[in-house]
């Protein structure tokens, strides 16, 4: 009666919840995560932050 289409999805916890669920909640912690850093850039004085990127870029 019904037809049965082998998935990568099949029997893992993705199987349930449909592609619009995952979107919704994968954009939605994008968008809180950069409301966070342009509140912590708001916050923090730009030299500060310029110190960290070269710090962080010439300690590697």
């Amino acid at each position: 009666m019904g037809q049965y289409n082998e998935n990568w999805i099949d029997d893992t916890s993705l199987e349930f919840p449909r592609g619009g669920f995952w979107l919704v909640h994968i954009l939605g912690a994008v968008v809180i995560f950069f409301l966070g850093m342009r509140f912590a850039v708001r916050r923090t004085p730009f030299s500060l932050i310029a110190y960290r990127m070269l710090r962080m870029l010439t300690h590697r």
